[in-house]
Formats: C-alpha cells, structure tokens, sequence
C-alpha cells in the first residue's frame, strides 16, 4: 500500500480548503469571530496550519484579521456589495463574450448537463443547486482561455457567495433564475454574446433584488 505523505503543506491546504467551504457556504458567518485555538480544535490539528490558512483566507479578502489580532469573517455593505456587482457585471460579460466566441461545440453538451443537474435540487438541496450554480458559470467563463480573468471573477464571487446562501435561494421562486440560466446556454450554443450576456445580467441583478434589501438593514443596524 502506498501512503501519501502529509507535509505541513498539505496539512495547510486541507485546513485551507474546508475554512474557506465553510465560509463561502454561510457556515460560518460574515461578521462572525473565530479563533484559532477553536478552529484548531475543530479540525484536531495543531494551532499553525490554522494561521497559515488564516494569512492565505486574509490575502483573499475572506477574512480580517484586526490590529488586536482578533479574526472576523469579512462582511460587505450593501455599498460594498453594489461595488462587487458592477465589477461582476463587467467581468463575467468579457468572460462570456469571448467565451461565445471561442467555445467548441463539445462545450454545448456539458453545459446542458450541468444546468439539468442544477434543476433537480432546485427545492430540494439549497447548497447543491448553488455549487452547481457555481459549476454553470464557471464552465462557461471557462472557454474564454483566460485564467487571469476567471480568477478575477473567483475572488470577487468569493465575496458574495455567503450572501447567496443567507439571503437569494432560501425562499426565493427560482423560476425567473433559471430562464436566465436556460437563456444564457442559448445564447452560447449560438454564440450570440449579447443574448448570453443579457441573461447573465438579469440573474445577477436577480439575486441582488433579494440580498441587498437585507445588506441594507445590516447597515442600519451597525449604524445603530
């Protein structure tokens, strides 16, 4: 039997990896404080992965780690969140207008079954049909050969990903959402990068009508 050996390394990655889930999944919450002795507890390892992985989450703006040291969840305000939207707005359409551009046609078939994955856990696993979501999107990003771009766009979902699972999925029809996602596949089987990129902005803008209201109320409530 062959081992694979697990290295600091490795130990950071992993640790990495399962805080970063828990966060962009709402598990843990934006604004909300850990500590790495309790992280460190939780994932029955030694306090320095944790840190390491702490460092790696505050570089990508997920986490803050303030002057007395004290770790917190990162949290937007509505302004913050508007920000981010007119950046995705602006991203993803590049990624999608070269994306039409570019794909071959072996790209149609995988999309379409990833897009009826996502359909099935509509009502059913709220979390499955956000990581699919995810995977629908990405997928088409994908195609525009531009992993500088993808990146972008990662990091600022990153930032919006906990809003989505406290705030645009739970009690939300999602009917009009996925139109917008049966219109996007469409337009790229087309190629028309303007009706994909018209879809693109009414789902985004979509879910914004539902997590903004409740950025808002933060907002008054830190105010107060």
């Amino acid at each position: 039997m062959v081992l694979e050996k697990i290295t600091n390394v490795t130990l950071r990655q992993k640790v990495y990896e399962q805080l970063r889930a828990k966060i962009l999944g709402a598990e843990l919450l934006p604004g909300e404080i850990i500590s790495l002795r309790g992280l460190a507890d939780k994932f029955g390892v030694s306090i320095l992965p944790v840190r390491e992985a702490v460092w790696q989450l505050e570089s990508e703006k997920i986490v803050v780690v303030e002057s007395n040291k004290r770790i917190q969840v990162n949290h937007l305000t509505s302004e913050d969140f508007k920000e981010v939207l007119n950046l995705r707005l602006l991203l993803e359409s590049e990624a999608v207008d070269k994306a039409c551009r570019l794909r071959p046609a072996k790209a149609i078939p995988r999309v379409e079954r990833i897009l009826a994955a996502m359909e099935k856990h509509v009502g059913v696993n709220h979390k499955a049909y956000i990581k699919k979501n995810d995977e629908f999107h990405k997928t088409i990003y994908t195609y525009a050969n531009s992993p500088l771009l993808i990146d972008l766009i990662q990091q600022l979902l990153a930032r919006v990903n906990p809003y989505i699972y406290l705030y645009a999925i739970d009690k939300r029809d999602l009917t009009n959402a996925l139109q917008c996602h049966h219109d996007m596949l469409a337009g790229f089987a087309n190629g028309d990068s303007k009706a994909t990129i018209e879809a693109l902005h009414r789902d985004l803008k979509g879910a914004a009508t539902f997590i903004l209201p409740q950025l808002e109320i933060e907002d008054e409530k830190r105010v107060n």
